[in-house]
């Protein structure tokens, strides 16, 4: 067993400020609402003993329910997760398998399902629950042998070693090696894939869906590698190395996980943080798709890999991810999402795109536009993210992510409880302030891989600089105050055929559109909308002019489109020949580009704030 970090119990961190707002926001939206109004995770699912959807919808829900009830302490909800988890332990049989009948055959769904029971054993410490875990991981040891993974457990197994790790670390066994080895054997082997990647160019470039759509969807599998280029098992197998690491040690594993964050972003990465993939990946062009299932897997999988690897690196990424894909693509009420994001997005309708295998209704804000696992699937990203704001490294807390939130843990049966009060990413400052200790507090606390020249003040406490990663803080006791001040200077990146994009701290900023929200249907009180503008979106950056930034001091939610937290304004230029091509922006035009049309300022805001921009753009 190897790990650099250890992650703290769901219960021992909780939410604060904008971020629980946040997820206020979202138990007042869809997430809160959808067991009433959305049948395939209502009364009749398959995970209540119904005839309703019996496969990954009723877990993915829970899986991002089951947290934000205990969070919220919303006790309307959280009864509803345990009408779910008790049906569920109840239904484990003798062989130790459980679920729904109709597709107690399948892997896949069950492993989701033990993710959600570990939450549930953190949440209750019902020893019950474990051995349910247990339970159905050595029936799974047996039914491999006869019947060994296929399609989604196969492509998706590094969510099953994810379970075996959290149990092994409680009380380890030698069967658990046992079974975290064959199904290494039988899974699709990420790892190797990532290291000698076979992919750099869009789905398209390899295989022709229109060709391939004439067969039946078992065929497909077979005349394609399918799952080894579907989004959301790329953006799931990231995780495994780190999984492998843990389990062996082995330094190759760590640096083939590290190595495997760039080469995605290399061939399919854009600005904000997703992975393109429409359903597949999709190369870097930022007017493909990148789908919600992939930017809130790939959170998860990159906080997985911080807690194994504990690179500070990992959890930039993680930010870039979290602050800008995640709540883009998710409307301010909460009650709309998108299946498909454009990085470039300027109209949001039912239309032809050049998407490789989605429809045609992808980017619509709505209830399921395109597929409904997203609709199940998108509930975890923020209570996930709490989860992992927090590490232990041996007798340090480690302050990863700093988020707003507070920790109350335990050393050595010592109490500890810490408030880390800050507008980050929105804001420069965080101050960590210990409100109980009974033993003395030792902390690390991340700075920014982006931060040039961090700023720290502290009271009551020995403060040092390790590295360029790390203030180390020891001695702290009741009452110590930390202050630490990143500031957040505008610069520019690097993206696709030479685009840019412009960045302040942890948010990617794109081009404030007028945005026209309309209603294209409803079903269940839910609307659909599709969204447009009559302004102009073709612009070119004079990447010679020092941007002006502008700043609100308190905002109720800082991921509005009318009120953000900030903006800046940078010089532009019009560039006429840049049109629309297939309802979306064209190709970003080579730069420096040529234009003589009239300079002007534009206003630029935070991604997460957007529904139409352009955030990669093309400069003179």
């Amino acid at each position: 067993m190897k790990r650099k970090w250890k992650r703290l119990a769901l219960t021992e961190v909780s939410p604060s400020g904008w971020l629980k707002e946040q997820m206020k926001m979202q138990m007042d939206g869809l997430t809160g609402c959808l067991y009433e109004k959305w049948d395939s995770v209502g009364a009749y699912s398959g995970w209540l003993g119904g005839t309703g959807e019996s496969w990954e919808r009723g877990p993915y829900y829970l899986d991002g329910l089951l947290p934000l009830s205990y969070y919220l302490k919303d006790g309307k909800r959280w009864e509803i997760c345990r009408k779910f988890l008790d049906w569920t332990l109840k239904s484990q049989d003798k062989e130790g398998n459980f679920g729904p009948e109709r597709t107690k055959q399948d892997y896949w769904s069950r492993f989701i399902m033990l993710k959600v029971m570990l939450q549930y054993y953190e949440i209750t410490g019902d020893e019950v629950i474990v051995g349910f875990i247990e339970n159905y991981l050595k029936y799974l040891g047996r039914a491999i042998e006869s019947r060994p993974l296929t399609g989604w457990a196969q492509a998706r197994a590094g969510e099953a070693l994810y379970v075996i790790k959290w149990l092994y670390e409680r009380s380890p066994a030698g069967w658990m090696m046992d079974l975290q080895r064959e199904i290494r054997r039988q899974a699709i082997d990420w790892s190797s894939l990532f290291a000698d990647f076979p992919y750099p160019r869009p789905t398209a470039h390899y295989y022709n869906w229109d060709y391939l759509s004439r067969f039946q969807n078992g065929e497909v599998m077979q005349l394609m590698q399918y799952h080894q280029t579907h989004v959301v098992n790329v953006s799931m197998g990231l995780k495994y190395a780190a999984m492998e690491y843990f389990f062996d040690g082995n330094e190759g594993k760590k640096e083939q996980g590290i190595e495997a964050l760039g080469t995605l972003e290399k061939y399919h990465g854009v600005a904000c943080g997703a992975i393109n993939g429409d359903e597949h990946l999709s190369g870097g062009s930022p007017t493909q798709g990148a789908e919600l299932c992939g930017v809130a897997e790939q959170m998860f999988s990159l906080e997985a890999m911080l807690e194994v690897f504990g690179e500070p690196g990992i959890a930039d990424r993680l930010e870039r991810v979290a602050f800008n894909a995640y709540p883009a693509a998710i409307s301010e009420d909460y009650m709309s999402h998108q299946y498909l994001q454009q990085a470039n997005q300027i109209l949001v309708s039912r239309a032809k795109r050049n998407w490789f295998n989605n429809g045609d209704d992808s980017n619509l804000f709505g209830l399921e536009p395109n597929f409904g696992c997203c609709t199940a699937n998108m509930h975890q990203g923020w209570p996930k993210l709490v989860q992992h704001l927090w590490f232990w490294e041996g007798t340090y807390l480690v302050s990863a992510i700093p988020a707003p939130n507070r920790l109350h843990t335990t050393a050595g049966g010592k109490r500890i409880a810490i408030d880390v009060e800050t507008d980050y990413p929105f804001g420069d400052i965080v101050t960590y302030l210990v409100r109980e200790a009974e033993t003395n507090v030792s902390l690390k606390i991340r700075i920014p891989g982006w931060c040039q020249k961090p700023e720290l003040l502290a009271e009551g406490a020995q403060v040092r600089r390790e590295g360029k990663d790390f203030w180390i803080a020891k001695h702290l006791g009741p009452g110590s105050r930390i202050t630490v001040r990143y500031p957040m200077d505008v610069r520019f990146s690097k993206w696709y055929h030479g685009s840019v994009a412009v960045e302040r701290g942890s948010l990617v900023y794109a081009l404030k559109m007028e945005e026209n929200w309309k209603k294209e249907r409803e079903c269940c009180g839910i609307a659909d909308y599709s969204v447009s503008s009559t302004k102009p979106w073709n612009y070119a950056l004079n990447l010679q002019d020092i941007p002006k930034t502008e700043i609100r001091e308190k905002v109720q939610n800082p991921f509005s489109h009318e009120t953000p937290p900030s903006q800046i304004r940078i010089k532009a230029k019009r560039v006429k020949e840049w049109e629309m091509v297939c309802n979306s922006a064209g190709p970003v035009p080579d730069s420096p580009v040529s234009s003589a049309e009239k300079e002007e300022r534009i206003m630029l805001i935070p991604y997460g704030a957007t529904a139409l921009r352009i955030s990669q753009f093309p400069h003179y």
